[in-house]
Protein backbone atom coordinates (compact mmCIF):
# COMPACT_ATOMS: atom_id res chain seq x y z
CA UNK A 1 0.00 0.00 0.00
CA UNK A 2 2.53 2.53 0.88
CA UNK A 3 4.05 2.30 -2.77
CA UNK A 4 0.96 3.73 -4.14
CA UNK A 5 1.72 6.92 -1.94
CA UNK A 6 3.97 10.00 -1.97
CA UNK A 7 7.31 10.04 -0.11
CA UNK A 8 6.08 12.34 2.40
CA UNK A 9 4.24 9.00 3.47
CA UNK A 10 5.69 7.67 6.85
CA UNK A 11 5.61 3.78 6.98
CA UNK A 12 4.12 1.80 9.77
CA UNK A 13 6.72 0.68 12.40
CA UNK A 14 7.29 -2.84 11.90
CA UNK A 15 7.56 -3.43 15.25
CA UNK A 16 3.83 -3.38 15.82
CA UNK A 17 1.19 -5.63 14.89
CA UNK A 18 0.03 -3.99 11.98
CA UNK A 19 -1.86 -6.23 9.32
CA UNK A 20 -2.12 -8.71 12.64
CA UNK A 21 -3.03 -5.83 14.83
CA UNK A 22 -6.45 -6.34 16.83
CA UNK A 23 -6.65 -2.33 17.06
CA UNK A 24 -6.21 -0.06 14.98
CA UNK A 25 -5.34 3.61 16.07
CA UNK A 26 -6.39 6.36 13.57
CA UNK A 27 -4.71 9.89 14.02
CA UNK A 28 -5.25 13.05 11.68
CA UNK A 29 -1.99 13.11 9.98
CA UNK A 30 1.68 12.69 10.23
CA UNK A 31 3.56 15.17 12.33
CA UNK A 32 7.06 16.63 11.26
CA UNK A 33 8.59 13.48 12.96
CA UNK A 34 6.86 10.98 11.53
CA UNK A 35 7.75 11.91 8.20
CA UNK A 36 11.92 12.57 9.68
CA UNK A 37 11.59 8.90 11.12
CA UNK A 38 9.82 7.40 8.36
CA UNK A 39 7.19 5.64 10.01
CA UNK A 40 4.05 6.46 12.30
CA UNK A 41 5.57 5.06 15.73
CA UNK A 42 5.27 6.11 19.36
CA UNK A 43 8.82 5.30 19.55
CA UNK A 44 9.24 8.82 17.79
CA UNK A 45 10.51 11.52 18.93
CA UNK A 46 7.90 13.80 20.09
CA UNK A 47 5.86 14.49 23.52
CA UNK A 48 2.58 12.94 21.52
CA UNK A 49 4.33 9.85 20.50
CA UNK A 50 5.65 9.47 24.27
CA UNK A 51 1.88 9.87 26.01
CA UNK A 52 0.85 8.09 23.55
CA UNK A 53 2.95 4.75 24.51
CA UNK A 54 2.60 5.50 28.03
CA UNK A 55 -1.44 5.40 28.08
CA UNK A 56 -1.40 2.51 26.23
CA UNK A 57 1.40 0.89 28.27
CA UNK A 58 -1.00 1.73 31.47
CA UNK A 59 -4.32 0.01 29.47
CA UNK A 60 -2.12 -3.20 29.08
CA UNK A 61 -2.49 -3.00 25.45
CA UNK A 62 0.84 -4.04 23.74
CA UNK A 63 2.49 -3.43 20.27
CA UNK A 64 1.89 -6.60 19.03
CA UNK A 65 -1.55 -5.81 19.03
CA UNK A 66 -1.51 -2.39 17.27
CA UNK A 67 -1.34 -0.52 13.79
CA UNK A 68 -0.91 3.24 14.15
CA UNK A 69 -1.85 4.73 10.46
CA UNK A 70 -3.30 8.39 9.95
CA UNK A 71 -7.00 9.36 8.27
CA UNK A 72 -4.56 11.48 5.48
CA UNK A 73 -1.79 9.91 5.24
CA UNK A 74 0.77 11.91 3.97
CA UNK A 75 2.06 15.30 5.22
CA UNK A 76 0.29 18.05 4.91
CA UNK A 77 2.45 20.55 6.89
CA UNK A 78 4.31 23.51 5.61
CA UNK A 79 7.14 22.97 3.36
CA UNK A 80 9.73 23.73 6.10
CA UNK A 81 8.46 20.36 7.73
CA UNK A 82 7.89 21.73 11.20
CA UNK A 83 4.29 22.46 11.56
CA UNK A 84 1.29 20.46 9.97
CA UNK A 85 -2.13 22.30 9.27
CA UNK A 86 -5.67 20.88 9.65
CA UNK A 87 -6.86 18.65 7.47
CA UNK A 88 -9.78 19.44 5.72
CA UNK A 89 -12.98 17.70 4.19
CA UNK A 90 -10.88 17.08 0.77
CA UNK A 91 -7.80 15.65 2.43
CA UNK A 92 -10.21 13.21 4.67
CA UNK A 93 -11.59 11.84 1.00
CA UNK A 94 -8.47 12.29 -0.60
CA UNK A 95 -7.69 9.62 1.97
CA UNK A 96 -10.50 7.54 2.33
CA UNK A 97 -9.01 5.07 -0.76
CA UNK A 98 -6.27 4.31 1.56
CA UNK A 99 -8.19 3.54 4.89
CA UNK A 100 -10.45 0.77 3.00
CA UNK A 101 -7.28 -0.71 1.56
CA UNK A 102 -5.89 -0.51 5.37
CA UNK A 103 -9.19 -1.79 6.72
CA UNK A 104 -9.23 -4.82 3.83
CA UNK A 105 -5.66 -6.10 5.25
CA UNK A 106 -6.54 -6.08 9.15
CA UNK A 107 -7.87 -9.73 9.25
CA UNK A 108 -7.95 -9.85 13.44
CA UNK A 109 -9.18 -6.13 13.34
CA UNK A 110 -11.59 -5.65 16.22
CA UNK A 111 -12.03 -2.00 17.22
CA UNK A 112 -10.69 1.65 15.53
CA UNK A 113 -10.06 3.86 17.71
CA UNK A 114 -10.62 7.58 16.45
CA UNK A 115 -8.01 9.65 18.22
CA UNK A 116 -8.72 13.54 18.21
CA UNK A 117 -11.13 15.62 16.97
CA UNK A 118 -9.55 15.68 13.89
CA UNK A 119 -9.74 11.86 13.17
CA UNK A 120 -13.31 11.89 14.70
CA UNK A 121 -14.03 13.85 11.40
CA UNK A 122 -13.78 10.60 9.43
CA UNK A 123 -16.30 8.30 11.75
CA UNK A 124 -19.20 8.29 8.52
CA UNK A 125 -16.54 7.31 6.22
CA UNK A 126 -15.53 3.80 8.37
CA UNK A 127 -18.83 3.18 9.13
CA UNK A 128 -19.71 2.49 5.20
CA UNK A 129 -16.93 0.69 5.27
CA UNK A 130 -16.40 -1.59 7.98
CA UNK A 131 -18.36 -3.44 11.03
CA UNK A 132 -15.75 -2.97 13.28
CA UNK A 133 -16.19 -1.38 16.40
CA UNK A 134 -15.23 2.35 16.30
CA UNK A 135 -14.76 4.60 19.19
CA UNK A 136 -12.65 7.87 19.85
CA UNK A 137 -10.96 8.83 22.62
CA UNK A 138 -8.68 12.54 23.39
CA UNK A 139 -5.37 12.83 21.29
CA UNK A 140 -2.27 12.43 23.02
CA UNK A 141 -0.66 16.33 22.16
CA UNK A 142 0.56 18.16 25.58
CA UNK A 143 -2.05 20.57 24.16
CA UNK A 144 -4.79 17.88 25.00
CA UNK A 145 -3.55 16.90 27.90
CA UNK A 146 -3.12 20.63 29.63
CA UNK A 147 -6.13 21.76 28.53
CA UNK A 148 -8.06 18.71 29.99
CA UNK A 149 -6.40 16.92 33.19
CA UNK A 150 -8.41 14.06 32.81
CA UNK A 151 -8.00 13.28 29.33
CA UNK A 152 -4.59 11.07 29.96
CA UNK A 153 -6.64 9.11 32.22
CA UNK A 154 -10.33 9.08 30.19
CA UNK A 155 -7.87 7.24 27.32
CA UNK A 156 -6.35 4.60 29.54
CA UNK A 157 -10.22 3.97 30.54
CA UNK A 158 -11.20 3.63 27.39
CA UNK A 159 -8.28 1.13 25.77
CA UNK A 160 -8.42 -0.61 29.27
CA UNK A 161 -12.96 -0.99 28.68
CA UNK A 162 -12.56 -1.86 24.95
CA UNK A 163 -9.30 -4.54 25.65
CA UNK A 164 -11.49 -6.16 28.07
CA UNK A 165 -14.84 -6.40 25.65
CA UNK A 166 -13.07 -7.44 22.36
Amino acid sequence: MERNLTSTVPGFDPKNGNERAKYLFLFEAPGPKAVQSGRVSFENPDPSARNFREQLEASGITREEIAIWNVVPWYIGNSAGTAIRAANGNDIRAGSQYLELLLSAMQNLRCIFLVGGAARRAHMLLSRLTTVRIVTCHHSSARVLIANSRAAKENIEVFSFVKETT
